[in-house]
C-alpha cells in the first residue's frame, strides 16, 4: 500500500500529509493473540504514529476477522445472510434468540459479539436448536410473529435434512480427473477421509478453521516437493486464508459421526477421530507427509497463529479474492520443508 493521509499528528499538533506504514505486530483480541501486518500514519515531522480513526477501523477489521475465525464466531455478513435465509427481522431474530435488537444491529454492523452472544449466533446456524428456541418461549414475541417463525424454520428443517442427503454423496460424487486446478491428482474421497482421521489424531485442538490452513500446506507442499497434490482438492482465496473449494459441503460429508466427530471445545468445535486412519494406501513418503504437516501446524500456539503465517504465503497474496490458487505457486511455499527424496513413489 503506498498512501498518505492528511491529518494533525496529535504529538506535535502540525497538519501534515502523513504516509501510511505498514507494522508487524501482535495484538491481544479477547484473548486471542493476532499477528499481522497493521497501517499506521507516521508524522513526517516528529515520527509520531499517529492515531487516525479510519485507518485504526481498518486495523480492527483485521483484528476482528482474525478473532472471529480463531473462535468460530459468525462473520457480520454470515448474521445478515442467516436472518434473511428465514426471513426474519432484526426485531424478530433478537426476540428469538433472546438479546436486544440494538445488539442485533450492531453485530451485523461489524461489532464484535460477546462470548454468550456469539454462542448463540452459532446455534442459529441449526434451525432444529431455532426451532426448540421457539416451541419453548421466545415470550417477546407475539403469537402471529411466532407461529409465522416456526413456520419459517420448520421449512429449514425439512430443507436441511434433504440437503444433508446430498451433502453425505458429495465426497463420492466429485469428478476424479486430475488437472493444474487440483494439483495434477485426481481426487479420491477415501484418500481424503483416511488423510483428515490421520490429522484429527495427530494434530493438537483441530478446530475447524484450523484444518483449512492443515490441509493446504499438505497439498501444496506435496506438489513442491513431488508434482503431485496430495488429495486433489482445489483451494481458493478466501479473505482470511486459503480454503479448500467447497469446504463447507466437504466437511459435512466428512464428519458423519462415526469417522470424524465435532467436540465443542471453548468457544470453537474441535474434529476429533472416531476411529483410526487406514494408511494402507498411502507410501512411506506419503505418512512421512502428514507427520511433517502436523508437526508443522502443532508448532504455532493458536489457530489465528498459523493463519496469519498462511496469509504471508505468495499463493495467498498473489491470487484475487474468491479466486482458485494456482498450484505453480507452490514452489514459493516456506513450510514445510521439502521431505528427503528416499522412499518416495515412483
Amino acid at each position: 500500500m503506498s498512501e498518505t493521509v492528511r491529518t494533525i499528528c496529535d504529538a506535535c499538533y502540525n497538519e501534515v500529509d502523513a504516509p501510511v506504514v505498514a507494522v508487524c505486530e501482535t495484538v491481544d483480541v479477547r484473548g486471542v493473540s493476532v499477528t499481522d501486518e497493521f497501517w499506521y500514519p507516521v508524522c513526517p515531522l516528529c515520527g509520531n504514529r499517529i492515531g487516525h480513526a479510519a485507518t485504526m477501523d481498518r486495523n480492527f477489521e483485521k483484528m476482528y476477522a482474525a478473532y472471529r475465525e480463531a473462535r468460530d464466531v459468525p462473520r457480520p455478513d454470515e448474521i445478515v445472510a442467516l436472518r434473511r435465509r428465514y426471513g426474519f427481522s432484526q426485531r424478530v431474530f433478537a426476540a428469538i434468540l433472546g438479546i436486544g435488537v440494538a445488539s442485533v444491529q450492531r453485530y451485523e454492523g461489524g461489532a464484535l459479539p460477546s462470548e454468550s452472544h456469539a454462542e448463540l449466533l452459532r446455534q442459529a446456524r441449526d434451525p432444529q436448536i431455532l426451532r426448540e428456541r421457539l416451541r419453548g418461549g421466545a415470550p417477546r414475541l407475539g403469537v402471529r410473529d411466532r407461529e409465522r417463525a416456526l413456520r419459517a424454520v420448520e421449512q429449514q428443517v425439512a430443507s436441511r435434512i434433504d440437503y444433508a442427503v446430498v451433502r453425505l454423496d458429495l465426497l463420492d460424487c466429485l469428478p476424479r480427473t486430475a488437472t493444474p486446478e487440483t494439483g495434477l491428482r485426481a481426487f479420491d474421497a477415501g484418500r481424503l477421509r483416511e488423510a483428515v482421521v490421520y490429522l484429527a489424531a495427530h494434530v493438537g485442538n483441530l478446530f475447524v478453521t484450523k484444518l483449512n490452513k492443515v490441509l493446504f500446506y499438505l497439498d501444496f507442499s506435496a506438489y513442491r516437493d513431488e508434482g503431485a497434490g496430495f488429495t486433489g482438492l482445489r483451494y481458493a482465496r478466501a479473505d482470511y486464508g486459503p480454503v479448500p473449494d467447497q469446504y463447507d459441503l466437504v466437511m459435512a460429508a466428512l464428519v458423519d459421526g462415526a469417522t470424524l466427530a465435532y467436540r465443542e471445545q471453548g468457544d470453537g468445535r474441535v474434529i476429533v477421530a472416531r476411529r483410526g486412519a487406514d494408511l494402507s494406501a498411502f507410501s512411506p513418503q506419503e505418512v512421512a507427509r502428514l507427520d511433517a504437516v502436523a508437526a508443522f501446524a502443532n508448532g504455532f500456539a493458536t489457530t489465528a497463529e498459523l493463519s496469519a503465517y498462511s496469509h504471508e504465503e505468495r499463493a495467498w497474496l498473489e491470487t484475487p479474492s474468491g479466486e482458485v490458487i494456482g498450484y505453480d505457486l507452490a514452489q514459493y511455499l516456506r513450510l514445510p520443508e521439502p521431505l528427503p527424496a528416499e522412499g518416495a513413489r515412483a
